[in-house]
């Protein structure tokens, strides 16, 4: 048994690494259109720099395809798309593109479609923003059915990996109500529902045409429902859920919107209770990589991020628990996670 559970983690990690050098020859055109038209002044990283990267990149795959040979999750946690439904979205993506460029090249951030100007209302000023200049931010389904391939593009085909480093942290919770904050189009809720289904996730979001692409990607699972709602500021009573985890959100908050987020998960989690937050590696996390750090937010509209590599997620998790707060890092994403204490 152990030799097939071998074999199986070495093809997984062929797959995963093949898809990563798919992923990354896709990011060349993009890449030299962007250098050659909006930043010929912002250097490519070094053969220095992505070799250290792709030593991370082998690490997260080779972490995942262990995992799951020993069944820590299950392959269909991947959710792997059709080769000729990703070569569509790649042709749209490539033609999207165009008007990305245009965008970051007039550094226009507030352009929306009259559609998603509809979706914007009553929503948060800071949120109503091309975010990485994409098109329509995150307030339209085209936006929604393109993100995930466009973020497999930027993370050389990684980005789906570091997402689910948070499944083997959740066993650690207790099966039951979870909530997950900024769902957006489910691409870590689908690993989760489709891993723990004894739980119930409530996957919430504030962008309706986001949810609504969410609810038709996971309509074969029961175990999950969407909510349109603020994370900063939820409706739920206290002491609501068994888990409360989140991928990717701090990073496109400003500061006091940041503490609100975690201050709302550590109310509604029970006592006992796991808060888990997957965001970008902070200042200091992994130096070898802070080139990234440094190059993401000069390269996209990412408003808060500057801001938010200086502002230890660790720290903020600590004030409101007494429990250890346990840091891992993976790539580009640091997982922080504790448990709620229990008042005496």
């Amino acid at each position: 048994a152990m030799s097939t559970a071998k074999a199986q983690s070495l093809s997984l990690l062929g797959l995963s690494l093949f898809r990563s050098g798919l992923y990354f020859l896709e990011s060349i055109p993009l890449s030299i259109a962007s250098r050659h038209l909006v930043h010929p002044k912002i250097e490519p990283p070094t053969p220095d720099e992505l070799k250290v990267m792709w030593s991370h990149i082998y690490k997260l795959h080779e972490a995942e395809a262990q995992d799951i040979a020993a069944g820590v999750y299950g392959f269909r946690a991947l959710q792997m798309s059709a080769p000729f439904k990703h070569g569509l979205r790649f042709a749209e993506i490539l033609g999207d593109g165009i008007r990305v460029l245009w965008r970051k090249r007039k550094n226009r951030n507030k352009e929306f479609s009259e559609q998603a100007m509809k979706a914007a209302e009553g929503l948060p000023e800071y949120y109503v923003r091309n975010f990485h200049f994409q098109t329509d931010g995150y307030l339209s389904e085209a936006s929604a059915k393109l993100y995930d391939h466009q973020v497999e593009i930027l993370f050389a085909g990684a980005a789906g990996a570091m997402r689910r480093r948070i499944l083997p942290v959740l066993r650690e919770a207790h099966q039951g109500d979870w909530l997950e904050l900024g769902c957006g189009a489910a691409t870590a809720t689908g690993p989760v529902v489709e891993t723990f289904s004894k739980s119930k996730v409530t996957a919430l979001d504030l962008s309706a045409p986001y949810l609504k692409i969410a609810g038709e990607r996971l309509r074969a699972y029961n175990n999950v429902g969407f909510l349109q709602g603020d994370a900063t500021d939820l409706k739920f009573k206290d002491n609501s859920f068994e888990a409360v985890y989140s991928v990717y959100l701090p990073h496109e908050l400003p500061k006091t919107e940041r503490a609100k987020l975690m201050a709302e998960a550590f109310r509604v989690v029970k006592p006992g209770g796991l808060v888990v937050i997957a965001d970008s590696l902070q200042l200091g996390d992994t130096p070898e990589l802070e080139w990234a750090l440094d190059r993401f937010p000069k390269t996209y509209h990412e408003p808060f991020y500057r801001d938010y590599t200086r502002d230890p997620l660790e720290k903020l998790m600590q004030k409101h628990t007494t429990a250890e707060v346990h840091v891992q890092t993976w790539l580009f994403t640091k997982i922080v996670f504790a448990k709620k204490t229990v008042r005496v």
